[in-house]
């Protein structure tokens, strides 16, 4: 195993699970637990149009996979879509992707503005003049652009996370354990534990002795309470559940 790759919707927990991977004293973190704002915008615009990230981004890739001692984390989250691609050019990477509900998702982009700064990517007139965006959308989840507009914001962003759910599962079934499903709520009550089940007991031992640096916040995994009302609580569970992402 060279590299891990923490992936998901963006807010979802990659951080804390790139915090939490950190207490691995064989892992490589050269962003110290932030992203590469460049090579986070490649993949990301890549994603939102449906071709694969640049010749500077896989440049990217290679230096780091070539120099780095220990096993490389990365957290530019977008890269869900092209673990195919990324498995393809490098050998023994492994994805993870954070599961959390989707209302949980959805509570912690309404926190962050940033958020909705790809939605206004999207629409910009200069998108639409020189570079269209494409829908049906695989990185935004909706079918057209107006929804952008006449959706709640709560469910334009359920929308998103239902995309990138269905994501996992057609790359999972590609990847053979090369992807694989890390869970926040299970990382909050008891790292060690989750860890063991998502790796071997050989890549356990390949990266080293853990112990915790991040220390878990349980009231986050009822912080979407300040955020949610209860119908749009429930508007979201039941588009979840419509697209068989529960």
């Amino acid at each position: 195993m060279k590299a891990l790759f923490v992936v998901g919707t963006g807010r979802s927990g990659t951080h804390f699970t790139v915090r939490v991977l950190n207490g691995f004293e064989n892992t490589y973190d050269p962003m110290a637990g932030r992203e590469n704002s460049g090579i986070l915008r490649d993949v990301a615009r890549a994603a939102i149009h449906h071709r694969l990230p640049s010749k500077k981004t896989t440049k990217y890739y290679q230096d780091l996979l070539g120099s780095q001692t220990g096993v490389l984390l990365d957290q530019h989250h977008p890269n869900l879509f092209f673990a195919d691609h990324w498995c393809s050019i490098f050998n023994d990477l492994v994805f993870l992707y954070v599961e959390r509900p989707t209302y949980q998702v959805v509570a912690s982009m309404l926190r962050h503005r940033g958020v909705m700064d790809w939605y206004r990517y999207a629409t910009s007139w200069r998108q639409r003049l020189f570079n269209p965006v494409p829908y049906p959308n695989q990185f935004l989840g909706i079918k057209s652009a107006s929804e952008i507009q006449s959706l709640p914001v709560h469910l334009l962003c359920a929308h998103r996370v239902v995309a990138h759910k269905k994501q996992f599962e057609r790359q999972s079934l590609k990847l053979n354990g090369a992807l694989r499903s890390i869970n926040y709520e299970a990382l909050v009550t008891d790292q060690s534990a989750e860890l063991s089940r998502v790796f071997s007991s050989d890549e356990i031992e390949l990266l080293g002795e853990f112990s915790i640096i991040e220390k878990p916040r349980r009231d986050s995994l009822s912080k979407y309470l300040d955020v949610l009302s209860e119908n749009e609580i429930e508007e979201i569970s039941a588009f979840s559940k419509s697209s068989n992402c529960e």
